[in-house]
């Protein structure tokens, strides 16, 4: 019920007669020592963690907004005067370059001295485009946008994967028609690129082209895909609406083997060291052996998961979509809450958690529902600042 109740949130954001404000559950990227994410009213932020660990006024050094929205009349525009556009995909960051889909159907490329000097946008000198580049749109964008070499890669509500040019957003390829529409995020490693879909399939496409190399298919009929897909080692790992966790070995046609949770796999899966780490919205993280499905341990966040976990130095740590932040040993499956630095008996951020969080030197950084970023130290075991992210 949980995961149909997202589905439902990002079909009324910014559509025609939609009631719900254009919002989204965009994660954070790190580069350089910059975080780059979404915020809730629709700007692509860059925040330095050492100017705010200071509590210095924004921005400071580094530090940039840009408001994405819809022109009036344009695509999926919630009125007829320009309207914030939901972000739903984790920005990526190339050297000097943020790249982001909106939900009304564009993909940007953003340069970060063009942004922090608050020139009209896009500077195409600084290589800054967004696509497509006329007045039309492609479908909305809900999966995060993935860089491999010169490319860009997203998939889009219309059903298909594009593949940009990374400088100057030009169209390489657009895949075929691959589902009624496609919220995964590829998963990119050699050649090929992975997709998930809402109609059971999981496709491997060429990089070069976006032709369709390998399939799978659920065998039970209209069941799909939830999760975006995670690869280790030749093995192709996703969530299913029907509580299965699957493990499929690319070039085949049955599983290897799929884990049944209590309710679906929301979020990517993690892999590392042969164990898949996989958040279930049954409120269980599950540790399960990449080679066989078996189960090596639960631990109970007490509310559904839908962000993947991030593996932090030697432990794991996962929040909850209560805003419970806990610290877990990989290895055990023991781990403890971080406690809220105002009162234990409220949730660690006091907000809700839906966008994926990232980390760097033991310091965890959560974008809570509240349109707040959270920085917490996993070595100390507390919340070390917070900073909202509606600065006007």
């Amino acid at each position: 019920l949980i995961a149909f109740s997202l589905l439902g949130l990002v079909l009324a954001s910014c559509v025609p007669g939609g009631t719900q404000p254009a919002q989204g559950w965009s994660g954070i990227t790190l580069n350089d020592g910059i975080l780059y994410m979404g915020s809730m009213d629709g700007k692509i932020m860059a925040v330095n963690p050492s100017a705010r660990s200071q509590n210095l006024s924004f921005p400071a050094d580094g530090e940039w907004e840009y408001p994405i929205t819809a022109p009036s009349g344009g695509g999926l525009s919630c009125s007829q005067t320009s309207a914030s556009v939901a972000i739903y995909g984790t920005p990526a960051v190339d050297e000097a370059l943020v790249f982001s889909g909106g939900y009304n159907g564009k993909v940007y490329a953003l340069n970060a001295s063009a942004r922090s000097q608050n020139l009209d946008f896009p500077q195409m000198r600084d290589n800054e485009w967004f696509y497509p580049k006329t007045s039309e749109v492609i479908g909305a964008i809900v999966g995060s946008p993935v860089i491999s070499e010169d490319a860009i890669y997203v998939t889009s509500s219309n059903g298909k994967v594009y593949c940009l040019d990374k400088h100057f957003g030009d169209k390489k390829w657009e895949s075929d028609i691959l589902a009624k529409k496609l919220w995964s995020t590829p998963y990119i490693e050699g050649d090929k690129v992975y997709i998930s879909t809402f109609d059971g399939h999981l496709y491997a496409l060429s990089a070069e082209d976006g032709s369709i190399t390998w399939s799978f298919a659920i065998a039970y009929p209209k069941i799909g895909f939830v999760s975006s897909p995670a690869v280790y080692e030749g093995t192709i790992f996703a969530g299913s609406f029907d509580g299965n966790l699957y493990a499929v070995e690319i070039g085949e046609s049955e599983p290897l083997w799929n884990f049944t949770g209590g309710n679906c796999f929301w979020a990517a899966p993690v892999v590392s060291n042969s164990t898949v780490y996989a958040g279930c919205l049954n409120g269980k993280l599950y540790a399960i052996d990449a080679t066989n499905g078996t189960e090596l341990w639960s631990f109970d966040v007490g509310s559904p998961i839908v962000v993947s976990p991030i593996l932090v130095d030697d432990s794991l740590v996962v929040a909850a979509e209560s805003g419970n932040v806990y610290v877990i040993n990989p290895k055990t499956g023991i781990g403890e809450r971080i406690r809220n630095p105002g009162n234990d008996n409220k949730p660690t951020i006091n907000a809700l958690v839906q966008a994926s969080p990232c980390a760097q030197e033991g310091i965890v950084y959560i974008r809570g529902q509240d349109n707040c970023l959270y920085a917490l130290d996993i070595e100390q075991g507390r919340v070390i600042w917070k900073f909202p992210l509606t600065t006007q």
